[in-house]
């Protein structure tokens, strides 16, 4: 294959990762349900290539966003419990929304996250 053939095929990877960051790169509203409750928490979002991050009001969690999907673990805490404990999310973009499942610790959570104008 020619060098220049591959140059461009690098480049037109490299815009493709890029526009799928800014898929999720943002401000998010995230309702979190479990059986025993639900909140609602504000989440921003940066990801850099396929590396991710996110602050949940002084929380910092790290990950991946990868081909539509965003992975997140670190420490979170919930008002409404009291305490803190380490958050793993997994959500889908879809259509401006991120919808997915979390584990916080010993619940189970469904995860809906709208994009805050």
């Amino acid at each position: 294959m020619k060098p220049w053939i591959i140059s461009i095929l690098l480049g037109v990877g490299l815009m493709a990762s890029t526009a799928f960051a800014a898929d999720v790169d943002g401000n998010w509203s995230i309702s979190m349900t479990a059986a025993e409750g639900a909140t609602m928490v504000s989440m921003s979002v940066a990801v850099s290539g396929e590396v991710a991050t996110a602050m949940i009001g002084s929380d910092t969690l790290a990950g991946t966003y990868k081909n539509g999907e965003l992975k997140l673990t670190g420490p979170m805490y919930v008002p409404e419990a009291g305490m803190s404990s380490t958050l793993n999310m997994i959500a889908r973009y879809n259509s401006d929304q991120l919808i997915g499942t979390a584990v916080w610790d010993v619940y189970d959570i469904d995860v809906l996250g709208t994009r805050k104008n």
